[in-house]
């Protein structure tokens, strides 16, 4: 009976319950990223801050372009670089690993508590008094959970393919998808419930700290703005240590839950007994953009929709890494109360994915494109000339409007980059055709990937080159969305897709946001 209830269920109909505990695993790694994305480059301001670059940089003509905030952006690209580089590699070698475990979990299993033990100790090592210890520390943790996380990552989301037909997939990655955006919601959550459990356990102090006010070293500040002086008279730092201890804790708990998953459905896994078929099949994909057979024009739209998708995800990456500190500058809040607001982002993008799909397919996807970036542009825009041109309150933290007007282009904004990343992959996709999805893919990541590294990088620059006013972020920002906006003027192809139908796009879609 057990036997044919499981066929009835694989022919034709995906297994939810199945899925959702594979997703687990991906909820773990979207969690992780949530909080590192969101306090790490609070932390490393606060530990640069004070070694004295500010102070380095002015005396030293050639480094005046050197900043805290250009470092600190750097150094949040090593999860991007790491993951051009290893993590393909890793991906590829679990397709040839084979132990009673499957192909999968071995890396998982070993990589992900490690990781969550790296990750835990990024706050500790912060904690170090020796300021440049302290921040040798910092990096080699990174460093190291960085380099782990590239190793377990696409592992983790190789167990969907691995346990679905490929007819379901789509339907599977969808619910895969699902449990990454909890993993992130839990993880700008997280804070909140790190200061809860503090409290509750008497650790009143502790808990205060975590929702506390603080300046660009860090330290802690009074209602009236006050550095907050501990008995022998230094100042209070904040310790994020319990917030990343939580995730962490969380994300083994995924783990648990995973491992007892395959434990029980192992022999459902539908690539135990399948050999890595790589070498030729890989090679045909790998075929210079001059080679392919498409025309001239279509070739011209290739290059400037990947030049726009260059543009527009310098500003996208540009605006994770900054936010918290442009929130504890600007609007004097603590992180914890920075990454609910950026969950509010997160929320309405996600919300509005399915919209954005329909006006794609409606309206055109290039026109929904550059709605979206207009949109974007015009938000940003307006926030920035409020900001700067209406007068803060007498504790420097902004006024009632202008919070009001950053509210709006949080949910506004979410809502147009929605409309501009569901329909951007479809558009290059479909320029080349059902038998070239593998190099379009590999085309429009190459655009992305390396926007996720210039993008912070440059950001940071400007951030600095403006005194450390993170309000400019939102200048880079939309300077960039318009470049974008501007170039997308000149893609005249990819609304239709090539083929007999477009069945095979959405599918091919769905399966590159792995």
């Amino acid at each position: 009976m057990a036997e044919k209830k499981e066929k009835k269920t694989t022919e034709g109909k995906l297994n939810y319950k199945r899925t959702f505990l594979i997703g687990f695993g991906f909820m773990g790694c979207m969690l992780l990223w949530s909080v590192y994305n969101s306090y790490v480059p609070v932390i490393l301001r606060g530990k640069l801050s004070q070694l004295g670059i500010a102070d380095f940089a002015q005396a030293h003509a050639f480094f005046k372009w050197v900043s805290v905030p250009l470092i600190v952006n750097a150094i949040m690209t090593i999860d991007n670089i790491f993951g051009v580089v290893f993590q393909p590699h890793f991906g590829k070698k679990s397709d040839r690993t084979h132990t009673k475990l499957g192909k999968r979990m071995p890396y998982i299993l070993v990589c992900l508590p490690i990781c969550a033990m790296f990750f835990t100790f990024v706050p500790v090592a912060a904690t170090v008094r020796a300021t440049g210890l302290s921040i040798l520390l910092m990096m080699a943790v990174i460093i190291c959970f960085n380099f782990l996380m590239s190793v377990w990552r696409s592992p983790v989301v190789s167990l969907m393919p691995d346990f679905t037909p490929s007819e379901l997939q789509s339907d599977a990655n969808a619910v895969i998808n699902i449990m990454g955006g909890i993993g992130q919601m839990v993880g700008f959550v997280v804070g909140t419930i790190a200061s809860t459990l503090c409290g509750l356990l008497g650790f009143v102090t502790l808990s205060q700290n975590l929702k506390a006010d603080t300046n660009a070293l860090g330290e802690v500040l009074d209602e009236a703005g006050n550095v907050v002086l501990n008995a022998a008279g230094e100042p209070v730092y904040v310790n994020y240590t319990p917030v990343f201890l939580v995730a962490a804790i969380i994300s083994v708990l995924c783990l648990v839950v995973l491992y007892f998953f395959y434990k029980r459905n192992k022999q459902y896994d539908l690539s135990a007994n399948v050999g890595f078929e790589g070498g030729e099949e890989e090679k045909k994909e790998k075929i210079k953009i001059k080679n392919l057979p498409i025309t001239k024009e279509e070739k011209r739209s290739l290059f400037i929709m990947l030049g726009a998708l260059f543009l527009i995800n310098n500003a996208t990456e540009a605006i994770v890494p900054n936010f918290t500190n442009f929130a504890n500058d600007t609007l004097k809040v603590s992180p914890i109360y920075s990454t609910l607001m950026m969950a509010v982002f997160a929320v309405s993008l996600a919300v509005f994915g399915i919209p954005a799909g329909r006006m794609g397919r409606k309206l055109g996807r290039k026109k929904t494109i550059v709605i979206g970036l207009a949109v974007i542009v015009a938000m940003f825009a307006i926030y920035l000339a409020v900001s700067q041109f209406l007068p803060a309150n007498a504790d420097g933290s902004v006024n009632k409007f202008t919070w009001i007007t950053l509210w709006v282009a949080l949910v506004v904004g979410g809502a147009a980059v929605g409309c501009i990343n569901i329909n951007t992959l479809p558009l290059v996709l479909a320029i080349g055709g059902r038998e070239y999805v593998g190099t379009f893919t590999g085309y429009y990541y190459t655009a992305t990937m390396s926007a996720s590294v210039t993008g912070p990088i440059l950001c940071g620059l400007v951030i600095g080159l403006f005194k450390e006013d993170y309000n400019f972020m939102f200048l880079f920002c939309s300077a960039f969305f318009a470049l974008g906006l501007l170039t997308m003027f000149g893609v005249k192809h990819g609304e239709i897709a090539k083929g007999e139908d477009a069945a095979w796009l959405e599918e091919a879609v769905k399966n590159a946001d792995d």
